[in-house]
């Protein structure tokens, strides 16, 4: 408990100074990431310091295999994986059309051809932000599973079980904010975007559903990996 909040209080300061202190707006897009970084190392600290069966007296030993995915949260993992998969699809997309900006910075604006000109807009989440992005998030990843291999493979305790699922859980939506936080924001860097490059009139009332109706799903399990974060799941899966 007390480990992780004080990997949340810590995550929140090292966020909040990496979206001042980066400009063009890299800074809020590493903030996610940043957070949950600084959330994962304290997590692995805290199994490293679990504690351990005392080394006098009679011991026993368990047979059973412990695995990673004996303590995971199946619907924190779900959100996660899904949420790294649209990234990396999202990201892609928006670095292959990207193009520099107007001061040169390579992958930092989307631009179009139009009949009356070119059309230019920025920021676009293109290489520019999506290369941190993607080395940032895949850090976050790497080191969930350091941590999550940690939890299943420390010493046994009698009737610890339920405190292995609670750091999976913990574990599992720190890295699922550290995703979604980005994808929100490029997400609705890249429509906002394509929408100042379009040519002409057209109708965009679908797109603008579709997007509203991204937008409040990526919020709600944004919501729900902070609420599994901050109290833990009723039920247990």
């Amino acid at each position: 408990m007390a480990y992780r909040l004080l990997g949340i209080a810590l995550g929140a300061v090292v966020a909040w100074q990496v979206a001042d202190r980066l400009p063009l707006g890299r800074g809020y897009a590493l903030a996610g990431p940043a957070f949950a970084l600084t959330l994962l190392l304290t997590a692995l600290a805290a199994e490293r310091l679990a504690p351990r069966p005392g080394a006098t007296g009679p011991r026993s030993a368990s047979l059973a295999v412990r695995r990673i995915r004996d303590y995971l949260p199946v619907y924190p993992s779900w959100v996660a994986g899904l949420g790294t998969v649209a990234l990396v699809a999202l990201l892609s997309v928006t670095t292959a059309v990207a193009v520099a900006d107007d001061q040169g910075r390579a992958g930092r604006a989307i631009s179009r051809n139009c009949d009356d000109g070119v059309m230019t807009s920025s920021p676009w989440p293109g290489g520019y932000y999506a290369l941190p992005i993607l080395a940032a998030t895949g850090a976050c990843l790497l080191l969930a599973l350091v941590a999550l291999r940690a939890v299943a493979r420390r010493p046994r305790l009698a009737g610890d079980d339920g405190t292995r699922r609670r750091a999976a859980e913990v574990i599992i939506s720190g890295y699922g904010i550290a995703v979604l936080t980005p994808l929100a924001g490029c997400a609705s860097a890249a429509v906002a975007g394509a929408f100042a490059v379009q040519c002409g009139a057209h109708r965009t009332g679908v797109v603008y559903t579709t997007a509203a109706v991204a937008a409040v799903t990526l919020v709600v399990f944004w919501a729900y990996l902070v609420s599994v974060l901050l109290f833990g799941r009723r039920v247990r899966a």
